[in-house]
């Protein structure tokens, strides 16, 4: 099968620094890959390469979202790509079926989901549909983003951070959101540093060190404190 997402010999240097080194990862439709990783490991640089951000004149290697470089198709290859931010990026003056109308008409997508059915899907409660999103937690505003994904009919999710500033019920649900977008075909990758979460969502998951991506076998019953500081050490 077809890698969703292809990352191949991708390497990227910033004020003298090593940030990404030969980095490669393919991640394919219906899977969830987790990338762990310390601060300043390159975590967000990786996310920013994905979407197209950095300055190609830094950066080398090839990038390939549903078959599509996006060196050379930007647009294109970023039309089946969703993103949600640690902060979700939602219009607090907008409702949530008001800011999905204007995601979309901004990608000029004229076949997609039902944005009712979607956040049903999303789990976000029917009486918040018309409700200004700055009266929204955190949680709330990624079920809206999840939602404008499904709606999009996105083929690649990308999570940055997802359960940071979430309480334990937020965090499960969104949890579950996670397996059930894997479940209708998507591809999945997030940026974290849930290890618990991480571990309950994800078929596969990487520690992001020294530029590269390497592969971690951990399990919930494995989990020390001794274990996690070996982890994020490299010694893992």
């Amino acid at each position: 099968m077809t890698a969703l997402l292809s990352i191949q010999q991708l390497s990227l240097r910033f004020a003298g620094r090593q940030i990404l080194n030969q980095l490669a990862l393919d991640l394919r439709a219906g899977e969830v890959v987790s990338v762990l990783g310390s601060n300043g490991a390159g975590k967000s640089t990786l996310l920013k390469s994905i979407l197209g951000l950095q300055d190609a004149a830094e950066q080398t290697g090839s990038i390939l979202i549903a078959g599509i470089d996006i060196a050379q198709a930007k647009s294109q290859a970023l039309s089946h790509l969703a993103y949600v931010p640690e902060q979700p990026a939602v219009y607090g003056h907008l409702s949530a079926i008001e800011n999905i109308r204007y995601f979309l008409s901004l990608g000029a997508i004229s076949q997609s989901m039902d944005i009712a059915t979607c956040l049903t899907m999303a789990g976000l409660p029917e009486q918040s549909w018309h409700r200004p999103c700055s009266e929204y937690s955190k949680g709330m505003k990624q079920k809206v983003m999840l939602a404008f994904a499904l709606a999009k009919q996105a083929k690649l999710l990308l999570l940055d951070e997802p359960n940071s500033g979430l309480d334990p019920q937020a965090t499960e649900e969104l949890n579950q959101l996670i397996v059930q977008c894997k479940e209708r075909g998507m591809g999945v990758l997030v940026v974290t540093h849930d290890v618990l979460s991480a571990i309950a969502f994800s078929d596969r998951l990487l520690m992001l060190t020294n530029g590269q991506l390497q592969p971690v076998a951990l399990n919930e019953s494995a989990i020390t404190l001794d274990s996690l500081k070996r982890l994020y050490q490299g010694q893992v």
